[in-house]
């Protein structure tokens, strides 16, 4: 079966915007109960925890007026910046740890 692009502002994507039970598209997007319904498995015993933050983040990112914006900032930006930053944060310290044994050992 070949599915008709979700035509959107004049941008036709990839998914269809029809309701499928074997695959998500578009519908799951506008509704993510749907989704969480029909193809979510393996998280259905957390969904207590992981609710709150998912529509958490979503709401956040509604209230700046810009939600496509936010959502590229956020997500796309400051979270990997935040984790690279971390990450050299960590290689950082596991430098300063390894030279601090090798002295350590010189004056053993």
């Amino acid at each position: 079966m070949v599915e008709k692009g979700y035509n959107h502002q004049g941008i036709i994507a990839i998914n269809s915007a029809e309701k499928l039970k074997n695959q998500c598209t578009w519908v799951c997007h506008e509704n993510t109960n749907y989704c969480k319904e029909n193809h979510v498995k393996l998280v259905k015993p957390y969904f207590e925890y992981i609710d709150p933050v998912y529509f958490g983040i979503i709401s956040s990112l509604k209230s700046t007026g810009h939600y496509g914006v936010a959502n590229v900032l956020f997500l796309v930006v400051l979270i990997p910046m935040a984790m690279y930053l971390l990450l050299i944060k960590s290689v950082n310290l596991q430098l300063k740890i390894s030279r601090l044994k090798e002295n350590q050992k010189k004056h053993d």
